[in-house]
């Protein structure tokens, strides 16, 4: 009986509406805000100033350390290629980029978690696949990656997740006609497609002339079958869906060569490595960019890991997955 007599004198005393503070929620500005927090915290080898949740979890290529550790302990600096996307509603904000390790460049993806204005979880994924002396290496991020979109071009959420999710299954079947004709695919900095200067790293038939394949756009090169290798993409955390720049962020395994380490090219032939690779999957972190129905950018930064290897996450962390 006290405790109700005290309860509702302390409803009374406080204003109408406002019995319980709302936590304010965290805008675009607030996400890019943490963003940069982590950033400037990552170069500077310490945690300590970051507003992090009781509970606090981060993961480094799938695996699980504490804050400070991994990338906080090598990284000296940044280059100029950065992007970013935001997810209002989820709370969740997601940043590309190139870090400098002594004298060396590595790409990474990093998504933080923002619950009430701290941030709950972190998860960054590290490129260091290529040499970055290449010269058809862009120095910055795509404008297609970096604008707001105008609201009468914009598709729904379920449209852009449905659209992500096509190109997975899409990839499987050889088919390319989710992407657009601009489309170009970029890994760990490096253009995969729509690359003149690239030698696709796939085996020569002998006495035939090799197809163009880095020329190839996104199209073209899933059509001549340079995705046979691929088993299956599970799972798929969908994680960033960024309404207002038209992109979606999540983080992807790629399983390849349980099944075949060949490719069956049209007009080409069959082609299969030199020497056999065995199951492999890749940990890829993906920012694609996805307007009016179609996939624009695709920009991946990934590890190679085991085949069975898991995210560190569970498969259904995100908005969506799906396991084919």
């Amino acid at each position: 009986m006290i405790r109700a007599c005290l309860a509702m004198a302390l409803a009374l005393l406080l204003p109408q509406g406002h019995a319980v503070a709302a936590p304010q929620a965290c805008d675009r500005a607030c996400l890019y805000g943490l963003t940069d927090q982590w950033l400037e915290a990552v170069q500077a080898h310490s945690s300590g100033a970051l507003p992090l949740a009781k509970g606090f979890r981060y993961t480094e290529n799938g695996v699980e350390m504490p804050a400070g550790e991994g990338l906080f302990q090598t990284v000296t600096g940044y280059t100029r290629y950065r992007a970013r996307a935001a997810d209002l509603r989820a709370g969740e904000v997601a940043v590309i980029g190139e870090a400098i390790e002594g004298e060396k460049a590595v790409t990474f993806a990093t998504r933080l978690k923002v619950v009430g204005r701290v941030i709950a979880e972190a998860e960054t994924v590290i490129g260091r696949s290529f040499a970055t002396a290449h010269p058809s290496m862009p120095t910055t991020a795509r404008p297609g990656l970096q604008t707001i979109v105008p609201k009468q071009a914009r598709i729904s959420r379920k449209a852009m997740i449905a659209t992500v999710q096509r190109n997975f299954d899409n990839l499987l079947k050889n088919d390319g006609s989710h992407f657009a004709d601009d489309c170009q695919r970029i890994e760990n900095r490096m253009p995969m497609s729509g690359n003149p200067q690239l030698r696709y790293p796939i085996t020569p038939i002998e006495g035939k002339p090799v197809p163009p394949f880095g020329s190839m756009g996104c199209r073209a090169q899933v059509e001549a079958h340079l995705f046979d290798t691929l088993d299956r993409v599970d799972p798929r955390r969908i994680i960033v869906v960024d309404e207002e720049q038209q992109l979606v962020f999540g983080v992807f395994s790629l399983r390849f060569y349980g099944r075949t380490e060949c490719n069956d090219i049209p007009g080409y032939g069959r082609t299969c490595p030199t020497r056999p690779r065995g199951p492999m999957s890749l940990l890829s972190a993906e920012m694609l960019g996805v307007r009016g129905g179609k996939i624009h950018e695709v920009e991946v930064i990934f590890t190679r890991v085991g085949y069975d290897a898991e995210q560190g996450w569970p498969a259904e962390a995100g908005e969506t997955t799906a396991r084919r």
